[in-house]
């Protein structure tokens, strides 16, 4: 799990939009969580809409203000695209989603 979370300090926050120092990769976070670490939100998380390597946008805006140097925990999200089970998280063997559903074929078959 380590590798799929990272400790972040908060450079801007604007409504849903954080600035920080040094993210992770493009889209990385899409879906994730982050834990505030410090400040008024301690303990508390926050969905991840989007993030650029510097920028994260949250579903929602923070409870309370967040001041610069806040420091936040990371955790890479999943877009429940099967590349993505395969390539970030080496899951494929449990990937529940729409290349392993039964086609529409299932609902309307009978017995011969």
């Amino acid at each position: 799990m380590a590798a799929r979370t990272s400790i972040l300090t908060v450079v801007t926050a604007i409504g849903n939009d954080l600035t920080v120092a040094g993210g992770p990769a493009n889209g990385t976070l899409i879906n994730g969580r982050i834990r505030w670490l410090d400040g008024a939100n301690a303990g508390l998380v926050s969905v991840i809409f989007g993030n650029m390597t510097t920028a994260i946008t949250l579903a929602e805006p923070p409870y309370f203000p967040v001041e610069a140097g806040t420091r936040i925990l990371a955790s890479q999200g999943c877009d429940r695209r099967f590349a993505t089970c395969v390539e970030r998280f080496a899951n494929a063997i449990n990937f529940r989603g729409e290349p392993h559903l039964p086609g529409n074929d299932l609902l309307t078959r009978y017995a011969v």
